[in-house]
């Protein structure tokens, strides 16, 4: 049976791939939307990030704080492959701890779950976004990335 660590290690190993990939690209993908003018590529992988960031607090149980970035430099991505690197590995790590109910805060109150629905969460959570990235860009005919590379299996070839 596939575990919740393989998955962590394919999600982080995937978000690095597509925005390396994304990097590669004219900077103007990053203005590529689907269909709402404010979930351009460049905003879901800020938000990839930023929501990764958001349930790594919750699963190290730390209170909310945001994790913000200057999405107009020319650096972004960098910065984000950066945040990433350091976001997916805690998230990895979470995945070898013994589950556990956490409780924390949202906009909407206080809520509890176990940590490896958290965690399935946020694993889902950024395989959505790396859909609507490659959507984006397939939108506008730039189709160098083809999300069939960077699936799980992708990644356990990766480790051959």
């Amino acid at each position: 049976m596939i575990s919740v660590e393989l998955l962590a290690k394919h999600m982080a190993w995937a978000n690095q791939e597509i925005f390396k990939e994304v990097k590669k690209l004219d900077p103007d993908v990053l203005d590529y939307y689907v269909v709402d003018k404010e979930w351009t590529v460049r905003i879901i992988m800020v938000h990839i990030v930023a929501a990764s960031y958001l349930y790594g607090q919750r699963l190290d149980e730390k209170p909310f704080s945001k994790i913000e970035f200057d999405i107009d430099s020319p650096d972004l991505i960098d910065n984000l492959l950066s945040a990433l690197e350091g976001i997916d590995n805690n998230l990895i790590e979470q995945a070898y701890k013994e589950d556990r109910e956490i409780t924390y805060e949202t906009s909407k109150g206080m809520r509890s779950q176990k940590a490896s629905v958290i965690l399935s969460m946020m694993i889902f959570h950024a395989t959505e976004h790396r859909a609507q990235i490659v959507a984006a860009l397939d939108k506008h005919n730039v189709r160098e990335i083809n999300l069939d590379n960077y699936s799980i299996f992708g990644y356990l070839e990766s480790l051959k």
